[in-house]
């Protein structure tokens, strides 16, 4: 239970971990992946994948069984030990469609009332919490188990065994670790996992200046697994496009964000590989992942999936809808028909042509966002500062604008009406840590700002970024 400790502690040990010397951040790190790697690649978890590789060509009818059996586990147990469901009664489930009994659940409610969704049949000493974000601003504190992760992990497996990559497989990632001091200058900007055989790489040191040494680093290690974030992995494709390289790796996989064909295109012309994707969430109710035949399935023994449509009905296949789950993994937090803010629709047409009957969906996440440009050439991608916003709780929305070459505005929506006494007292005190921590990142070149707004810059067909860059490039 030490890695929990960890994970459930890691704000505090940030400042400890940025004071020490680069050798002793790759022992740490080093360190904390071994206690990863006793759940990533525990006897259970490589358990699980062989069975997850043994009913990946179920029959249709065998998917369905699986399903409806995971839903009545779920519901039992969420009927007799979470707060939340207590008042339902345990209805019958013939079928799937009978989940239609429970009322859809919407965020916000998970929000205010999260500790009203705790499993009693979890002990709190047991429980790891993540949070999770979006574009919201307002911060969901999901608890799950040392079991989830090793589910979760295992199917991240199974998806590499797709890509033809074997467990253990080196790899570079950059996703949202704070690997590196935001103040740092000069190289390195990555530190190494020894227990994984992998190496981390800042996504906060972004910029042209910085460009050659990034694409340095990756030519000597050419040929590895790239995993990351699409925008920031975006960028490294412009650096390395715009001066005519192209770096070979293994295979990309991409994961957090909403992966555009154009940006794909761009990826595998700089990386030279294909780009598998994922969509996945940390309520941990449901996964989506890219086979290699470029389809993306839905994985039916994590979560079961509803699309409706604005009256709550299932949208017919080839219409978009939004995203209602019920996760089958999380017994610490277990979530019935959950609505999670993202859209999509059943693909159709016929089989895959992997041979898998996995159900096809296309996500067409409404979440977009520019790049943050610094007078000193720092990038930084809507994911680099999401990270700011995931202990927030007393917002609606945060948005982060760029208005000036060198100042930035953090624009916040209160969840109350701005005035009110327990705005004041609430997003205000957020609002202030957002932009304390986003002047430490960005440091003395740009001026940081706030606003409370009553509603957030919304851009054509409803979308909210969550960096809005207004300064011409």
């Amino acid at each position: 239970m030490l890695e929990p400790l960890v994970r459930n502690n890691l704000p505090r040990l940030q400042g400890l971990y940025d004071r020490v010397p680069a050798p002793a951040r790759d022992l740490l790190v080093s360190a904390r992946g071994w206690l990863l790697t006793q759940i990533r690649y525990s006897a259970e978890t490589l358990a699980m994948l062989r069975a997850l590789r043994a009913g990946e060509f179920w029959s249709a009818e065998q998917i369905y069984l699986y399903q409806l059996g995971a839903l009545r586990r779920t519901l039992d147990l969420a009927v007799r030990t979470v707060p939340h469901y207590a008042g339902y009664s345990c209805a019958t489930i013939r079928n799937v469609e009978d989940l239609r009994q429970f009322p859809v659940l919407d965020r916000e409610t998970v929000l205010h009332n999260q500790v009203h969704f705790l499993s009693r049949a979890v002990p709190p000493r047991q429980r790891i919490r993540a949070g999770t974000t979006g574009t919201t601003g307002a911060s969901l504190r999901v608890a799950y188990t040392e079991k989830l992760a090793r589910a979760n992990w295992a199917f991240l497996l199974r998806q590499w065994a797709w890509a033809g990559v074997e467990p253990r497989h080196p790899r570079i990632t950059l996703q949202g670790a704070r690997v590196v001091p935001a103040s740092r200058t000069d190289p390195p900007f990555w530190t190494y996992n020894a227990a994984e055989r992998q190496i981390l790489m800042s996504i906060f040191h972004l910029s042209e200046k910085t460009a050659p040494d990034y694409l340095g680093f990756l030519w000597k290690h050419a040929g590895k697994v790239l995993e990351g974030f699409p925008s920031v992995l975006g960028i490294l494709a412009d650096f390395a496009l715009d001066r005519g390289m192209q770096i070979p790796m293994s295979v990309v996989f991409t994961s957090g964000e909403p992966l555009y064909p154009s940006l794909r295109a761009k990826i595998e012309q700089a990386f030279q590989a294909r780009v598998f994707d994922t969509y996945g969430m940390t309520e941990y109710c449901g996964l989506i992942q890219e086979c290699e035949r470029g389809e993306m399935h839905l994985a039916p023994e994590y979560g079961f999936l509803e699309i409706l449509d604005e009256r709550g009905e299932p949208a017919a296949p080839g219409t978009e809808g939004d995203f209602v789950w019920t996760g089958f993994l999380n017994e610490a937090m277990p979530l019935i028909r959950y609505r999670i803010g993202d859209r999509g629709r059943w693909q159709a047409g016929g089989p895959c042509p992997c041979g898998r009957s996995f159900p096809l969906v296309v996500p067409t996440i409404t979440r977009e966002s520019d790049i943050l440009r610094c007078p000193d050439g720092r990038l930084f991608s809507p994911r680099a500062l999401n990270q700011l916003l995931k202990q927030s709780v007393s917002l609606r929305f945060c948005q982060f604008v760029h208005d000036r070459p060198d100042r930035v505005v953090v624009r916040a929506v209160p969840r109350t009406a701005p005035g009110t006494a327990q705005n004041n007292g609430g997003a205000m005190a957020e609002v202030l840590r957002i932009r304390t921590s986003l002047e430490h990142l960005l440091g003395p070149c740009m001026q940081v700002i706030t606003d409370l707004a009553s509603e957030p810059i919304a851009r054509r067909g409803g979308k909210i970024p969550l960096i809005v860059n207004e300064v011409p490039q």
